[in-house]
């Protein structure tokens, strides 16, 4: 592939493929031929690197590869940027730290595809750079190949597990503690801070390792570990290195059993206003053998967007369900049908942050299973109009609005976390989950949702303020 891309004029391409073919192969003696024949495209490294620094002094943040590219934003002056790196790139096709911001650039531009072809050559031209594989993790999440993303996911973290932030300008700086899965597995913060006022240094709290790495000046801590199974080793870690530090807290993690499936119906119990169903956490034995009260809704245990998640209606599809779906121990709840009187399923997310609701979004779908990204937003006006309503006056859905979303905040601990709910006939709220990893951004189409820019914009501000009260 490397020879037949250098034969058609593709040279940065034919570089990466042959040192990837040389990391995999290092004896490789055809490998190192072509490779030679390949670099002769380089008219001058040095010209490149002064191309590429000329396009850094305009934009540092273009060499920030470890935030989320979906929440990347343009820039002034972002062609000018661009036409800096292709120049670099002209004079120096195997210059990776070119091909990694011009995929810093093409995700600016909502061009994922092109930023994950960018960052890929970046990562075969230089293998052990664990930034870049972070950005592969993110993008290739994006694009649903989640081994891929996992794969890349793997080579960031056993390398580099401290992530600093640009901080030219701040006028915070946030040590977030992380744990190594995927987006959901951790409070998706890009989406939501300002990157220019606030830096986010990230330190993913992944292997085996029990040294803290150098870390840099921080002003507080946050805890971005979602409640999982699979996050139990980072959570206990970020109660250990908590407790060694005195900087102030957000999201303490001894909070986060409280809103784990099976246990969030006794952390609200005594909540007036709000309900749930019982949520129980079995095995697959008891799955297979228990009598139970049909219909139910099943899921994997660690999953979050629907994954895995049916109703069941029927033993023989409980069987069918079991015979095509991995894992040891499942959530098992009964099926509310909070169906409205208009046939329409409505799914609300309300995010809390230091015991104040905010609301975000409504999804309304035909399906009992609503995702906002596969509901019929985008397709009616109507639907709009009324999340625009919701965002606006909150308290005309939910009765309780101004007292049983703060009873919940209090009752689960967390200083920012999200509820997705349903509204009961009575205007009480149904529960669905309570959660640290859902995510809040502001990127639709501006015309269609433009009044999510009014309204999403004061949760972004609300968690300013929360950090700002811990300023120096």
């Amino acid at each position: 592939m490397g020879r037949i891309c250098r034969q058609e004029g593709n040279a940065a391409t034919a570089i990466a493929l042959q040192r990837f073919v040389l990391r995999l192969a290092p004896d490789h003696t055809r490998a190192c031929e072509d490779l030679a024949i390949a670099l002769a495209a380089v008219v001058s490294t040095v010209e490149a690197q002064n191309e590429f620094a000329s396009a850094v002094e305009r934009e540092p943040d273009i060499t920030c590869h470890h935030r989320h590219p979906a929440s990347l934003l343009p820039f002034v002056a972002m062609d000018t940027v661009e036409q800096a790196l292709d120049r670099a790139l002209l004079l120096d096709p195997s210059f990776a730290p070119a091909h990694a911001a011009l995929g810093n650039i093409r995700a600016r531009q909502s061009r994922l595809g092109a930023a994950t072809d960018a960052y890929r050559l970046a990562a075969m031209l230089q293998w052990d750079w664990p930034d870049v594989h972070l950005a592969l993790s993110y993008l290739f999440e994006a694009l649903h190949d989640d081994a891929s993303a996992a794969r890349h996911r793997g080579e960031a973290l056993s390398r580099k597990q401290l992530y600093v932030a640009t901080t030219q300008g701040v006028t915070r700086n946030v040590l977030v503690l992380a744990a190594p899965g995927g987006a959901t597995a951790n409070t998706p913060l890009d989406f939501c801070v300002n990157a220019a006022a606030t830096a986010l240094h990230v330190y993913y709290l992944a292997g085996d390792s029990s040294g803290v790495p150098e870390l840099p000046q921080y002003d507080l801590v946050f805890n971005s570990i979602e409640e999982a199974d699979a996050s139990a080793p980072a959570i206990a870690r970020a109660s250990r290195f908590i407790a060694s530090q005195d900087k102030p807290v957000l999201n303490r993690p001894e909070h986060l059993a409280k809103v784990r499936r099976s246990a969030l119906r006794a952390s609200l119990q005594a909540i007036p206003g709000c309900s749930l169903p019982v949520t129980l956490r079995i095995t697959r034995e008891e799955l297979e053998t228990t009598g139970l009260v049909l219909p139910i809704l099943v899921r994997p245990i660690d999953t979050q967007g629907g994954k895995g998640l049916e109703r069941i209606t029927a033993i023989v599809q409980l069987r069918e369900y079991l015979g095509r779906t991995a894992g040891a121990h499942f959530y098992v709840s009964p099926f509310v049908d909070y169906c409205s009187v208009d046939s329409y399923y409505r799914k609300y997310r309300v995010i809390v942050i230091d015991g104040k609701p905010f609301p975000y979004h409504l999804a309304i779908s035909d399906m009992w299973m609503v995702h906002y990204h596969s509901s019929l937003m985008e397709q009616h006006e109507w639907m709009r109009r009324e999340e625009e309503c919701f965002l606006r006056e909150p308290h005309t859905v939910f009765n309780g609005w101004d007292t049983v979303f703060s009873d919940i905040a209090e009752a689960v601990g967390l200083d920012y976390f999200g509820i997705d709910c349903a509204r009961n006939p009575d205007g009480s709220v149904l529960i669905f989950e309570c959660g640290t990893g859902m995510f809040v951004h502001c990127i639709e189409h501006s015309e269609l949702f433009d009044y999510k820019y009014v309204y999403v914009p004061r949760i972004f501000a609300a968690l300013e303020t929360l950090f700002a009260q811990y300023d120096r």
